[in-house]
């Protein structure tokens, strides 16, 4: 019998992550502070490829931070533990995992995607509908992540 308290179970996707500007200071006083960042809980900005922050009093939670690491281009690489997103129709789901695809079109972070053209191998914008939603977009592969 599994009793409270005993962790975490099932599976998650564990993701590194980046913090925003304002996070990215946030954690950097925390450390020089002797705080753990590890724990913290953050909330993705879809502002940036794969960024989170700190969220507001009320927020939910997107994810954890399970490990914190300095990095000389983003200030830190954090791992993150994603049990929650919305996706761009306010739609709440629990991530299983990421998936990349090729896209066309307008494309942007936080849409959900459907599939686009005669091949049936490319996906676009899902607008109200569609599946997912796209954490990360690299423009010179013309491919994007989608949590799902």
């Amino acid at each position: 019998m599994r009793s409270i308290g005993g962790g975490d179970v099932g599976h998650f996707p564990d993701v590194p992550c980046v913090p925003d500007e304002t996070f990215k200071t946030e954690i950097t006083n925390l450390m020089a502070a002797g705080t753990d960042i590890e724990g913290k809980l953050v909330k993705l900005t879809w502002a940036g490829n794969y960024e989170v922050t700190s969220p507001d009093n009320g927020d939910i939670p997107d994810g954890q931070i399970i490990t914190c690491e300095k990095d000389s281009y983003y200030g830190y690489i954090l791992g993150v533990r994603l049990f929650h997103y919305a996706d761009q129709n306010s739609n709440h789901h629990t991530p299983v995992n990421i998936k990349t695809l090729k896209y066309s079109g307008m494309v942007g972070l936080h849409n959900s995607v459907i599939i686009t053209g005669d091949n049936f191998d490319v996906v676009a914008n899902g607008s109200t509908g569609g599946w997912g939603a796209v954490i990360a977009k690299d423009i010179t592969a013309l491919t994007v992540d989608v949590l799902c």
